[in-house]
């Protein structure tokens, strides 16, 4: 698992030596389903399979909809009697801030885990071959120091992953090696054993907190630009804030859209905003009027000028 354009599918031809269709090196992101690949690992004998796995952010899917895939392969899997061995999470080192999408992705990553798998977990950092080795022992640090640190506490392992077949296949040896208990995943326990449906488990509510956290974004933003219009502050300065307060906007319809189209109940969610909502509807109806009359007031100078230019 991982952000979209990590080396899922790179590394799993690495690994496998099986050719993946459409491994990615543009902007449009490739694998947009599950993949199983099977394959013999000459070492111990045993058939290996490498389960690819689509990333969030992806170009043509939402978030949700990626989450439900994946949920459904697990569930399926785990209905088989079929447990996992080993879980990478991979991440690219070439990344020069751990934000947006990466952090996304690692906060799904976690609460679909659970605690109890998490010894099965391999924090694998890919392109090192992007990177100076200063800047990226640098980044690795950060990210065992503060992003991954709980994760590590709990059982989850490092391992670096070079564009090589060596370094792949050394990480399929590691985890065939160290095989003990296989482990279900805490979202195939949450929706097989607990019957929960996708948006009560703990990764569909990570989903649901971002929609939460760009509903707060946004009316941070509303009362600023209510305060710099109150301050009389600059034209550019106000339109700078309303381009951002509309960016916001944009992202939260795509999140309700998202959400319908996985019958996802928006009525459960809207108790737990409804306080913030009505702050919200007041400060913007505030801000509305305010620019209806910041641009009349642009109108009637210009006006006024072409006027006093007749003359």
């Amino acid at each position: 698992m991982g952000p979209t354009g990590s080396g899922k599918s790179t590394f799993v031809r690495l690994a496998s030596g099986h050719v993946v269709q459409g491994i990615g090196h543009a902007l449009r992101s490739c694998a947009n389903d599950v993949r199983a690949i099977r394959f013999l690992h000459q070492e111990s004998g045993r058939n290996v399979v490498l389960v690819d796995t689509p990333g969030f952010n992806d170009t043509f899917k939402s978030d949700l909809e990626i989450l439900n895939t994946i949920s459904d392969w697990l569930n399926s899997s785990y209905k088989k009697g079929k447990l996992l061995s080993g879980i990478l999470y991979l991440h690219r080192i070439s990344d020069n801030r751990m934000a947006g999408t990466p952090l996304k992705n690692l906060r799904v990553f976690r609460q679909l885990c659970g605690k109890d798998a998490l010894d099965k977990v391999y924090l694998t950092t890919t392109m090192w071959d992007e990177v100076e080795p200063s800047i990226g022992e640098r980044r690795l640090e950060e990210l065992r120091t503060e992003y991954w640190k709980s994760m590590i506490t709990q059982g989850a392992r490092i391992f670096r992953c070079r564009s090589d077949d060596d370094s792949a296949k050394k990480l399929i040896q590691q985890i065939v090696g160290q095989e003990a208990a296989r482990r279900a995943v805490l979202l195939q326990e949450e929706m097989s054993e607990l019957q929960k449906p996708l948006k009560e488990t703990q990764a569909g509510q990570e989903l649901y907190a971002e929609l939460e956290k760009l509903v707060e974004e946004q009316m941070v933003l509303l009362k600023k630009i209510d305060g710099e219009r109150k301050a009389a502050s600059e034209a550019n300065v106000l339109e700078e804030l309303l381009r951002k307060y509309y960016a916001l906007q944009t992202q939260i319809d795509d999140k309700l859209r998202q959400t319908q189209e996985l019958r996802l109940s928006w009525l459960e969610y809207l108790v737990r905003l409804f306080s913030r909502k009505r702050a919200l509807e007041e400060v913007k109806s505030r801000i509305t009027s305010a620019c209806d009359a910041y641009h009349m007031k642009i109108n009637d100078s210009v006006t006024d000028h072409l006027v006093a230019s007749i003359q």
